[in-house]
């Protein structure tokens, strides 16, 4: 079993962290002795947790913006000298049922949670074969695996990232580049979001009736980008309390 230090010598992007899930999985791969970039769209926001974690650099980028993933890519090479792991995470939920969501939404949704990670995970794929290797993890969601009421872009543009993280699983595996997906259903500030009876029918749902937190799935994280998983592609692992089973 790996323990602190497992990560040692390593590089990560970790994009949307600079709060709830993001944060958490960022913490967790800096404590493993990770360094990693801090992204968000705020500048203050990325310096304030990159402060607060040993060897942890700031990059704010808004990755719905073109161009903005491939200077991530590029400013975390030119900084800290490659890049090994990559946590596509940063994601928006403008929710709404299919009649009610606008062109401006459902474009805003998918520039952000399905194009910046594919152009991410382009980007960072170039410097990865170089290397020799390299682990990928798309943060996805359950309601992209069976669709949920009020979400039609969100669910949309989930399904369309893991279909990316299992493209890519088939296509990178013979440069060593490993490709996972991980689906987390926890209490987050996005999550706060979402409508109070939407919230209260997943929960309901739940075979766990424990409360899930961000460290679960940063520990879930943890694992998919080590070693310990280093047989492990196109898989999605679920931290949701089994609410994928429903």
């Amino acid at each position: 079993m790996g323990g602190v230090g497992e990560l040692a010598g390593s590089v990560a992007i970790v994009t949307g962290s600079t709060r709830g899930i993001g944060k958490a999985i960022a913490a967790r791969l800096a404590q493993a002795g990770c360094r990693v970039v801090i992204n968000g769209r705020a500048a203050a926001a990325c310096e304030d947790v990159a402060a607060e974690l040993h060897g942890a650099i700031a990059v704010a980028a808004d990755l719905a913006v073109e161009g903005a993933p491939e200077q991530l890519v590029a400013r975390t090479v030119e900084e800290l000298g490659g890049l090994d792991i990559l946590v596509n995470n940063a994601a928006v939920a403008l929710d709404n049922f299919i009649t009610g969501v606008t062109d401006e939404r459902w474009a805003a949704t998918l520039a952000t949670n399905l194009t910046g990670p594919f152009a991410a995970m382009r980007a960072a794929v170039r410097v990865m074969k170089e290397a020799g290797g390299g682990t990928i993890v798309n943060v996805v969601s359950w309601s992209g695996e069976r669709g949920n009421v009020g979400q039609a872009a969100y669910s949309a543009s989930k399904a369309g990232l893991h279909a990316l993280t299992l493209t890519g699983a088939k296509e990178l595996g013979k440069f060593g580049i490993r490709v996972n997906s991980l689906s987390p259903a926890v209490s987050t500030e996005m999550g706060e979001q979402m409508d109070d009876r939407l919230r209260r029918i997943a929960a309901s749902r739940r075979p766990l009736k424990l409360e899930g937190t961000v460290e679960d799935v940063a520990e879930a994280a943890l694992f998919l980008v080590s070693d310990r998983a280093r047989f492990i592609t196109g898989d999605v692992v679920h931290v949701d309390g089994g609410l994928h089973l429903n």
